[in-house]
């Protein structure tokens, strides 16, 4: 066994684990950074914040399936990693996060920054672990990975006390993760399955992020495209399918649209693929059709079963199951799908005609939903949408005011939506995928909670895209005001902050603007920037208050708020 320091070991550990970059800030470089400099080629991502950290490495885990790499500091440095690391497990993402704590030696005694710090991460990661042997270091990271994307994926939390951390010790070499172990559905249940889908009438297929996850895309599609039925995602789920696909009819529960609410009541079976059935994702487990028969398919078996009851139940990973699925498939009533299909193009057609004219219509103060469709046309393919959480960039994740083109491009956050990670997410998603044009949706809110992280942008040359929706306010909270009758009290941002003006002091391109004849120029002069290298922030003011009908409509049916 060779003498060297447990971060030393961590270093090495992820060079053999082909990690491309970490992300996060140093408080003493001699943890962590000094040895990934010294030992290893990857790449250090320098951010202002660890929550930033964790922010970037959750973008970047969702493009590329594989564990991503964050790290912090001491006490609050941790706590900062807590959000991301919730929204992480919310998201089912595998993020890794290391930082170093106080020394054993003093452990308990008042040191200072002195944090239970796996008391405090415990109920938001899937495991986490403090090294107390030098010599388990190598164990602990190999268990890290294969921990973070096995089962249902979720972020791990590694805490190396300083005086450990740094003590050169024997050391075992390290040993590679296995990396994911899969499993496919009892053949009984698939056969079940497989027969259910073939009788029903009006079949739904939908994805959760566990379809996502498994890399899904192409069985998903053929099962579609095979029963002729439509697909509609949650949030997670978006992007199984390019929703230009002729079977594409958008998001479940909250984010409803007309052609797929319709299509979703009148069905007669659900096939529910790597989702758990959230609350928005079912708007509050209200639409849910008395009758319907249900099928569920999800990696996680205590994920069956969790809020609705399945018909069938399947335990398994979702490519695997889905591929048998289509093997065990009778033969389907030929007229009966062309009927189906039908109907679902009728449907579908006449409502894209309805949403593009509606959104091509110019009006002051600007609307959203010409935003999403200009976007559209102007990044077209090959981009990724990086989701915010708020009532104006809401607009983002209502197919077909925004469509996803390719399958695998959008990084939604998980059901925690913590606000802000989404503008931080765009720096990890442009470095994972620096072919894609990368653009950020944000209400002006979330943008204020994240803006620090343009200059990283800047540093790191990357040409991302953030459309900032400015309302001068915390929309969404605002318009639980105006639905109850309420005084608009600590919802308006009084003094507005200089975005375009900030974004400049950074190093990014910027421009405001409120005339919506200048919404596609502006944006042409984004992607040109982009194509440059250069992070380019685009502020338009919009109509206060102008969200998605089914919004509108899901809020006033619940009062939510």
């Amino acid at each position: 066994m060779e003498n060297k320091s447990p971060w030393q070991a961590i270093a090495e550990a992820l060079a053999a684990e082909e990690v491309e970059r970490l992300y996060g800030m140093p408080g003493n470089p001699l943890h962590l950074v000094a040895d990934i400099a010294e030992h290893t080629g990857i790449d250090i991502i320098l951010t202002r914040h660890e929550h930033s950290g964790v922010a970037c490495a959750f973008a970047a885990a969702r493009l590329t399936a594989k564990p991503e790499i964050c790290f912090g500091n001491p006490g609050p440095g941790i706590t900062n990693l807590a959000t991301g690391l919730l929204e992480a497990h919310s998201a089912s993402l595998p993020v890794i996060a290391l930082a170093n704590g106080v020394p054993m030696a003093s452990d308990g005694q008042g040191a200072f920054q002195e944090l239970d710090a796996i008391a405090h991460l415990k109920p938001v990661t899937k495991w986490a672990v403090r090294i107390t042997d030098p010599q388990t270091t190598p164990w602990v990271i190999a268990r890290a990975f294969d921990v973070a994307v096995n089962g249902r994926p979720g972020p791990v939390f590694v805490e190396v006390p300083s005086d450990i951390g740094l003590k050169p010790v024997p050391m075992p070499a390290y040993r590679k993760a296995l990396g994911r172990h899969l499993s496919r559905p009892d053949g009984s249940d698939v056969a079940a399955a497989a027969t259910a889908l073939a009788k029903a009438k009006r079949p739904l297929i939908w994805c959760g992020s566990g379809a996502v996850s498994s890399g899904a895309f192409d069985q998903v599609k053929a099962l579609a495209e095979t029963l002729g039925a439509p697909v509609m995602t949650t949030p997670g789920g978006r992007g199984i399918i390019a929703e230009d696909h002729p079977l594409a009819l958008g998001q479940t529960g909250l984010y409803f649209t007309e052609a797929g609410k319709a299509y979703h009541d009148a069905a007669d079976l659900f096939f529910t693929i790597g989702t758990r059935l959230e609350d928005f994702s079912t708007g509050g487990w209200l639409y849910w059709p008395d009758g319907v028969h249900h099928i569920q398919l999800d990696i996680a078996p205590e994920a069956i079963a969790l809020n609705k009851r399945p018909d069938i139940a399947l335990a398994g990973d979702a490519a695997l199951g889905l591929a048998d699925i289509l093997t065990a498939l009778p033969a389907i009533d030929g007229e009966q799908r062309q009927t189906r299909v039908a109907a679902i193009e009728t449907s579908r057609t006449a409502y894209l005609a309805e949403t593009e004219a509606d959104s091509a219509e110019p009006r002051t103060p600007i609307r959203t939903r010409q935003v999403m469709q200009a976007l559209n046309r102007v990044f077209g393919k090959d981009t990724v949408i990086v989701h915010e959480n708020g009532g104006a960039d809401l607009w983002s994740y209502y197919w077909p005011f925004y469509k996803v083109l390719d399958a695998g491009c959008s990084i939604p956050m998980g059901e925690q939506t913590a606000m802000g990670m989404g503008v931080i997410g765009t720096i990890g998603a442009k470095l994972s995928a620096p072919e894609k044009n990368i653009v950020c949706v944000t209400g002006d809110g979330a943008m204020q909670m994240a803006m620090m992280e343009l200059a990283t942008a800047a540093e790191q040359k990357l040409g991302v895209t953030w459309v900032v929706l400015n309302n001068k306010a915390f929309g969404w909270p605002q318009y639980a005001q105006v639905l109850n009758g309420q005084q608009e009290v600590a919802t308006n941002f009084l003094v507005g902050a200089d975005l375009v003006a900030i974004a400049a002091a950074q190093g990014c391109e910027s421009a405001h603007i409120d005339d919506p004849g200048e919404v596609e120029p502006a944006l042409q002069r984004a992607l040109a920037a982009n194509k440059r290298g250069v992070p380019f922030l685009l502020d338009i003011t919009i109509e206060k208050h102008d969200y998605p009908p089914h919004f509108v409509a899901h809020h006033k049916a619940t009062r939510l708020g």
